[in-house]
């Protein structure tokens, strides 16, 4: 539908007339709700952020944004993750918080900033870490990543062959929107008892979007 450009405003609600068939896009101008947790002292705007290439709904590949304080040599490109609806906010809050609790540990993508939308946190950047998904013969450093997680009292949550990256430097964590703080040692050891069968795994969960026809 035809939105206005002009007008202030921060929220459409899109739907269609039941009766007529024609879609109805009321608009109101309220406060959007924005990341709590705020911990890095960089920031960056998402309109500084050059989309290179889908990877999930939420996350994308990215050329860094000019900002001197993200990293220094700037990295070729970033990953960042970003809200697209508000029922997504909560998970965002969780990673963003996990991030934190994971800096300088080596288990995790470094954090190189908060994205924000006009002073609203939504999202963050990650460096982009070269590996590739784990598979069985990665079992014993998944098993060490693994096990420096459940040392901190964590949980991942989301147990998959994808959120471990496997890299020089040996198996390192993603995706933290389901971790799990104080947890007990029996979830520990179910979490590492399930590895197993989630290194074996062929279903493609946890995989993100794969794009028929990409050459690399």
């Amino acid at each position: 539908p035809h939105l206005p450009y002009h007008e202030e405003w921060t929220v459409a609600n899109i739907s269609r007339d039941e009766a007529t068939g024609d879609l109805k896009t009321p608009l109101s101008n309220r406060t959007l709700a924005g990341v709590k947790c705020q911990w890095h002292p960089t920031k960056v705007d998402c309109l500084e952020l050059e989309r290179i290439k889908q990877l999930t709904a939420m996350a994308f590949e990215a050329f860094p944004p000019s900002n001197p304080l993200v990293t220094h040599p700037p990295p070729a490109t970033v990953i960042a993750k970003i809200v697209r609806f508000e029922w997504e906010l909560p998970r965002i809050e969780q990673e963003t918080r996990a991030y934190q609790m994971l800096e300088g540990t080596g288990l995790a993508p470094r954090f190189l900033g908060h994205i924000h939308e006009n002073g609203r946190i939504m999202g963050f950047l990650l460096e982009k870490a070269e590996g590739r998904p784990a598979s069985f013969p990665d079992l014993s450093a998944c098993e060490t990543a693994l096990g420096k997680l459940h040392e901190l009292g964590l949980v991942h949550g989301d147990m998959n062959r994808y959120n471990f990256l496997v890299t020089d430097a040996g198996a390192k964590l993603i995706d933290f929107e389901c971790l799990r703080e104080n947890a007990s040692p029996g979830l520990m050891s179910k979490e590492l008892e399930n590895l197993r069968a989630e290194l074996v795994d062929e279903s493609g969960r946890g995989g993100g979007f794969i794009f028929h026809g990409d050459s690399d």
